[in-house]
Formats: C-alpha cells, sequence, structure tokens
C-alpha cells in the first residue's frame, strides 16, 4: 500500500531519477517528514520490488534537440458489433507505436484521443493515412490537430501529491485559498 511518504518519494524521483537519497530527505523535509536516509532507502526498494517504480528515464531539453511535429488525433467511432475486437487492435497499434505519447478513450464529445510525436510533417502526414486505412472501418469522424506545446512533457503531473498541490496553490494564490 502506498502511503503519502511514498508518494512524496515517486513524485520527488518523477522529477529527478537520478537524485540521491539527501536530496529526497531533504525534499520530504519541506513537507514535514523527517525520515532517515535508510529509511526512504527501504522504501524505495519496496517500491521497486512491487512495481510500483517500474524504472527511471531521462529528462530531455527539448530546445537542445531536432523540432518534434506533435500531432493531436481526435476520434469518434462508428456504432458496430465489430468495435470492441477492433478496438483491440487500435490498443495494440497504439501501445507498439514509439511516436504515440499518450492515447485512451474519454468521455464527451470525442470517443478517444491520441497525442503523437513525429520527426516530420511527412512522417505525420504518412502515418495519418496508414491510421485512416487501418482503422477507418471504425472511425466516424477524424479530426488532427497540430500542437506547439509552450510547456515540456512531464511526467511529474502524473504523480504529484495532493501536498504539493496544496504548496503550489498557497505559493501562486495565496488570497483565495485558507490557511
Amino acid at each position: 500500500m502506498v502511503d503519502r511518504v511514498d508518494e512524496l518519494i515517486i513524485s520527488a524521483l518523477s522529477q529527478n531519477s537520478k537524485q540521491d537519497v539527501f536530496e529526497i530527505w531533504d525534499y520530504l523535509k519541506g513537507f514535514n517528514y523527517d525520515l532517515a536516509e535508510e529509511e526512504i532507502e527501504s522504501r524505495i526498494t519496496k517500491l521497486e520490488e512491487d512495481e510500483i517504480i517500474k524504472g527511471y528515464t531521462i529528462k530531455v531539453d527539448v530546445k537542445k534537440i531536432p523540432h518534434r511535429v506533435v500531432r493531436v488525433d481526435l476520434v469518434t467511432f462508428r456504432t458496430s458489433q465489430a468495435l470492441p475486437k477492433r478496438l483491440v487492435g487500435l490498443k495494440k497499434y497504439l501501445n507498439d507505436a514509439p511516436f504515440v505519447l499518450f492515447s485512451g478513450r474519454t468521455r464527451g464529445g470525442y470517443d478517444w484521443i491520441t497525442v503523437k510525436s513525429f520527426l516530420s510533417n511527412e512522417m505525420a502526414d504518412e502515418e495519418n493515412d496508414i491510421y485512416r486505412n487501418l482503422f477507418g472501418d471504425i472511425i466516424q469522424t477524424y479530426e488532427v490537430y497540430d500542437f506547439v506545446p509552450q510547456t515540456e512533457a512531464s511526467i511529474y503531473a502524473l504523480t504529484y501529491t495532493e501536498d504539493e498541490y496544496k504548496k503550489f496553490l498557497k505559493e501562486w494564490a495565496p488570497p483565495f485559498i485558507g490557511s
């Protein structure tokens, strides 16, 4: 079971997976948790053994690598008895694709949203044609938009804690939040 301290450790590691235990200890101190470094190491080991932490990755400064074309696909599906079976293939395609950042089922006006990253407009256009050919039988509407990110992509957005949320709001919106 993951508790608030584990959540903060995961959050800290998602910001920088190479930081040492002392840096994590210092981070936890900022949220009024004072654990021994051995306890932090033990918790990280347990999170790894329980496969809550499945691996470590890097954060890249996208301004220093070649420009990427980010495309957002918005899809609604046709009503069909074959849809559940075809969605299995769609999910496999999107899971296996090296260019997919996020993809998933939605509630609202669209049935599926996918965010993709390509090395060029030509690659993005080619993949759009292939995608429509492969899954056109289940697609009712298919809208594609180029997206120009104004912030860097961050896994941290998926791992922040309630404590971090409140701390952020306290810094940015003091007149609106009670103590």
